[in-house]
């Protein structure tokens, strides 16, 4: 009875932990923002704050780094400029710990009988379940998010389209760019295409008349002529005029 009535105890302490706090603040350097989940309004971290719960909001300011560690050892550090909100639900086989909204942010993660525990994060276009034990998460103010793989395995999907996901072993990363899915991975120390901008010209609107051949004004202000600026039709002794018969050829036949 007493062996049962232990192991009670001992699976019920975790729970009775976490209803405390879900992290534990463990060094704060720099101004960070607590936004608790009751209030509408951010104010700074005091020292007297030792755990962070379910609902709250915390931001670092310039400069600041945030540290805080979970019930099983494993750790979290938010970097400056950083925007998050503190998360405790299970989905599926894995916890949710956090949605980070902007920042970055690396995780420690502590393994459970020879494997990572089921933690898994939240930001507007990814969700990162763990695998590995150490790994980076950045969120940009596009939302684009940047997952990074430093040790073990991570798994990313775009939030919304869970039909597809990447792995990232060690030493590989993968980007998530709003609505698409995750790109392919490459090595942490190689450039990931984050956007490919295309300069697009309003093209001159064609003739009226379909049928009709341009006109001159129009051949000399097209679209694809204007973008190049090595034309001799730019330049400034250009002997463009509006003569159409200037470009017909001239047939000679013999008497």
């Amino acid at each position: 009875m007493k062996k049962i009535l232990l192991l009670g105890i001992l699976v019920l302490l975790p729970s009775m932990a976490l209803a405390q706090g879900t992290f534990r603040v463990s060094a704060v350097y720099g101004p960070v923002e607590l936004r608790p989940a009751a209030r509408s309004a951010f104010s700074p971290l005091s020292a007297s704050v030792r755990q962070v719960q379910v609902g709250d909001e915390i931001r670092t300011g310039s400069g600041a780094t945030l540290t805080l560690e979970m019930l099983d050892g494993s750790y979290v550090v938010v970097s400056e400029n950083s925007s998050f909100t503190v998360q405790d639900f299970w989905s599926s086989d894995v916890r949710n710990i956090m949605n980070l909204v902007v920042g970055k942010v690396r995780f420690y993660i502590q393994r459970l009988g020879g494997k990572p525990n089921p933690y898994r994060v939240g930001t507007p276009t990814a969700l990162i379940a763990v695998r590995g034990t150490i790994f980076e998460v950045s969120v940009d103010a596009a939302q684009f998010t940047e997952v990074r793989c430093l040790e073990g395995r991570v798994t990313v999907e775009s939030a919304g389209l869970s039909d597809r996901e990447v792995i990232l072993d060690e030493g590989r990363k993968t980007l998530v760019r709003p609505g698409e899915y995750p790109l392919t991975p490459v090595a942490n120390d190689e450039v990931l295409l984050r956007n490919r901008v295309i300069r697009v010209v309003k093209k001159t609107p064609v003739e009226p008349n379909s049928e009709s051949a341009p006109s001159i004004d129009v051949l000399v202000r097209d679209n694809d002529r204007l973008n190049r600026q090595s034309d001799p039709l730019q330049n400034a002794g250009s002997q463009t005029n509006t003569d159409t018969n200037r470009a017909k050829p001239t047939l000679n036949f013999p008497q």
